[in-house]
Parts: C-alpha cells; structure tokens; sequence
C-alpha cells in the first residue's frame, strides 16, 4: 500500500501548493506527562487508517514524577479514539521515572499493522513494547527479543520503510566501553518478526551519537541523519551528518555517492552537511560546550522525473555563546560534487529543541516553536522566497515540542506538543492537519 502511494507521489507532476490552511486543532489528550518533550523523537505514525500517537502519561493516582507510556489509535475517517498504556508482562500499565527529553517514546507500525514502542531509555537496557494483535493499541513487554542485550541505549528513532520492515537507528553504549556511545542501526524483519543488528554506523573514541532522522527513497536506501557531541554527553552537539545505507548490497555512501567503510566518524570525507564554524569547539562535559553549536535536526527527500534523490536538512544552529537558536537548512542532490549549500531560515526571537521538515517536491515546510508563545511554519515554493506563519489553531496552546508527518496527499499531519499548558505537572497533545496540494 505504501509503496504505491509513494511511487504515485514521486510520478506526480509539479502541482502547485495551495495556501496555508490548518485543519481543527484535535485534542488527543490533555493528561500528558510534562515530561512529554523531546526534539529526536518520533512520537506520531500513520497507517492502516489510523494515527497512532505515542506520549508519557502522569500514572491516574501514582506520583506525578513517574509516567505510563500510551498509546492512542485515532480512526481517520471519524475522528473516534481509542487508547492504552503499554504493559508489562503480568499485565500491568508499566510505570518509568519521569526523565525530561530522555524518556519519551518514538512509535512505528509495520506493514503488517503490529504497533512497535521503543521508549524510556537513558543508557538503560532496551524497553520495546510490540503489540500482539495487527492494530491494536495494547502493547506488551517484548524487550527480551531485542539482540544486543548488554549493550544499553538513549534515543530511538524507528521508521516503516517501503516494504513494511522498521529500521531504527540509537545511541548506544556497548558492555566495557568507556570511551564512546555509538550510533547503532537495527531492523525488524515482517516475515521473520524479529530484529536484527545491521551495523553499528557511526563511532568515533572520545564522542558520543545523537540520532535525529531516517527517511526512505522509493529504491528502498534508508537514509540516515545524526549528530555529535563530545563523550559522554552534551546539551548542544555538533557536526551534523548524513549518509545512505542500500540494503540490497549492504553498502553506505556519502552525499557525493562515494562509498565508505563503517565506522563512519567526522573525518569521513562528505559526511558532515554542517561544519565546525569559526569559534565552534566541542565542550568536555554535559553543558559544557558554549555556541557556536547545533542541536536537533529533521531530515526530508524529494525524487525529481528521472529519479535523483533531493536532500534537505531542517536543524537548529546557535551562532554564539548567548545567541537565539536560529532555524537553518542544508540541502544537496545526491551524487553532486560539493553537494551541501546552507541558509539561515530564521533569526528572531529564541526556538524551542523541536522542529520538522517536509517536501513534496514542489512545496518544503519547516515547522518550529517560539519560545514562550506556539507553532510556527516556514513555507517555501519552487522559487519563491521563504513565509513564515503562525499556525493560528495552535495559537495560546503554549506548544513547544512537535513532530511532522506528511500523507501521500501533500497534507502535512503534525503532532503538537504543550508540556505544562493544564498545570505544571501536566500538558496536552493534539494533532493538526496543514497544507495540501491545490
């Protein structure tokens, strides 16, 4: 279904893109976890006729520093909601600390229609939760299935790809390793139901991974998007990156087409979209490390008529120590000799970690948060210079964190995030429909 939907998109002409135009804000919840932020995550999928939602709940009765993680299925045609936490093996809602920008879940349905949950690991063992019935919303322990026991892991970002399997791509921190946190690459088999290691992708001694992005060409190449910071952590990286992974010969390559060998680290010629710049150096500890810096990113492809893949790289970049974030973007085409070009999108007031990224081939959409105010949407068409509107149904929601998604239709369908918006223990998540072709 999928891979029709995509191959009709990429033989499409170019249409032209209609106006701005939000949908109804819909509530999906006012009982989330404050917690409920990040900027890595993917919280939102769709399929099968449903969105699934994945957000920390604050346990009915328990305390408010712990979470349930749910999941709510949204019936596309009517609007109607269904939802529940995931469980543990006897049965249970599971219960995790509350852990802000660590903890929250990413969500992914494979084309099969069993619901995957990875979520609540900050250097921990895997929690993954899967459910045991094609669409449901029930999810049960399925941890122990995961390869790579010992090996504990921070920010997972898992994807459908064309055919139906998953592919993740998390930080990870093998057994004994005290040196460096890697960026580790799995994926989920439908006709085997299992998951296996493709590789450990990216490894540098004396730095740690940050994953941010996968996305997928209609060949079936998984592309890869992440950054650095110095080991163990920071609160600001650096170097953003990219590579494409084709599964058919188990091969990675780099913008320009070259292939590479793995570990990739930032040495790797045509890796990094987002160089070092004057006066940007990597910090020693957690915060350490002053602006110039970059920090979260959100990756987006187009295929023109005779299929080369389009690059576009949506990410935040602080220019100086006590600077605003500002929102940027890289883009590239595949296979082009010193492919990346860069542009400052917006230079106002100070942004919020999370933002997306969408392109239709005619129409890119860069979605992001104003700090202290809501959603915003930067919109640029074929050559036309850069807009920027407020989405006005987001508008006195406080929202700070969002993830976009973007139909075969060209409609944009986002998950809007407001952490403390009913009190300060507890927010909303809605859902938000922008845009489409006219």
């Amino acid at each position: 279904m999928y891979t029709k939907k995509l191959l009709a998109l990429l033989a499409a002409p170019f249409l032209a893109q209609a106006a701005i135009e939000p949908g109804e804000l819909v509530t999906i919840t006012s009982a989330a976890d404050s917690t409920n932020q990040a900027a890595w995550w993917a919280p939102l999928d769709q399929y099968g006729g449903y969105d699934w939602f994945a957000y920390l709940r604050n346990p009915p009765g328990g305390s408010t520093s712990n979470n349930n993680v749910m999941v709510a299925r949204r019936s596309i045609s009517d609007g109607a909601i269904y939802r529940d936490c995931v469980k543990t093996s006897s049965g249970e809602c599971a219960v995790f600390a509350d852990d802000a920008g660590h903890n929250t879940p990413s969500i992914a349905v494979d084309g099969d229609g069993f619901v995957h949950v990875f979520t609540s690991m900050h250097n921990e063992q895997w929690k993954y939760f899967r459910s045991s019935a094609a669409y449901s919303s029930t999810l049960v322990d399925r941890s122990s299935e995961m390869p790579d026991q010992t090996t504990i892991f921070t920010y997972p970002m898992v994807k459908r790809g064309n055919n139906g399997n998953l592919w993740l791509i998390i930080r990870g921190q093998a057994s004994g390793d005290s040196s460096a946190k890697g960026g580790y690459f799995y994926r989920y088999s439908t006709s085997s139901k299992q998951w296996t290691r493709v590789s450990i992708w990216a490894y540098n001694t004396g730095y740690s991974v940050y994953p941010d992005d996968i996305q997928f060409s209609s060949d079936g190449d998984v592309h890869l998007q992440w950054e650095w910071s110095k080991y163990p952590a920071s609160a600001v990286r650096h170097e953003g990156s990219y590579l494409r992974y084709r599964p058919s010969t188990n091969t990675y390559r780099t913008i320009t087409g070259a292939t590479v060998s793995l570990p990739v680290t930032q040495s790797t010629p045509d890796l990094v979209f987002q160089p070092l710049t004057s006066g940007e150096r990597y910090g020693g500890d957690i915060n350490a490390s002053p602006g110039p810096a970059f920090q979260s990113a959100k990756l987006a492809l187009y295929e023109d008529s005779v299929g080369t893949v389009h690059v576009s790289s949506g990410y935040r970049f602080k220019n100086t120590t006590d600077g605003a974030w500002q929102v940027r973007r890289a883009t590239a085409t595949f296979g082009a000799t010193n492919p990346w070009t860069r542009e400052i999108i917006y230079a106002g007031v100070e942004t919020t970690a999370a933002l997306g990224i969408t392109h239709d081939r005619t129409t890119v959409r860069i979605y992001y948060c104003r700090q202290g105010d809501s959603a915003y949407v930067l919109e640029k068409t074929s050559n036309t210079g850069w807009t920027n509107t407020a989405l006005a149904p987001a508008q006195g929601k406080r929202v700070e964190r969002l993830h976009a998604v973007m139909q075969a239709d060209g409609v944009d369908v986002l998950y809007l995030g407001s952490p403390t918006n009913v009190n300060s223990s507890t927010g909303s998540v809605y859902r938000l429909a922008v845009g489409g072709r006219a």
